[in-house]
């Protein structure tokens, strides 16, 4: 029976894997410390859902503001389901939860940003409603 709450601090050691399989290796610790980040923002919702075994995906959203729309703005920024729960309607429940989460905020629109290679995961979006509409540059620093 899948389950889904908040995440909680003591989550840390168990969503670490979870970043490494999207390819963002971090330690528990890392994770801890992005969570104390997130929580004196306090501007968005870190998810996990569990099964018997433990906890098998993480998903993070936020309020996103704008300048250019008087509409409230939320970005999926991550979601993740571990390889071994994947088609078992874990990344939909995430997602619904998380849309759920931006519409009680007075959110109008959830956007989503998504890696170019990763082909699977725009199929899943388009599958849940959302449309490609625009491209997202990224520089590093």
């Amino acid at each position: 029976m899948l389950e889904l709450r908040p995440a909680v601090f003591s989550d840390a050691p168990a969503i670490a894997p979870l970043l490494a399989e999207l390819g963002y290796p971090a330690t528990a610790d890392d994770v801890l410390q992005r969570l104390n980040v997130l929580a004196s923002i306090d501007r968005g919702v870190v998810l996990v859902a569990s099964d018997d075994a433990g906890i098998v995906g993480t998903a993070h959203a936020n309020l996103l503001p704008v300048l250019h729309s008087s509409d409230r703005f939320a970005q999926l920024v991550l979601i993740v389901v571990a390889e071994r729960a994947r088609r078992r309607g874990v990344g939909q429940m995430l997602v619904a939860a998380c849309e759920g989460w931006a519409k009680a905020q007075g959110c109008t629109r959830m956007l989503i940003t998504s890696g170019e290679e990763r082909h699977e995961a725009h199929a899943f979006y388009e599958a849940m409603g959302y449309h490609h509409y625009a491209r997202r540059f990224s520089k590093r620093f």
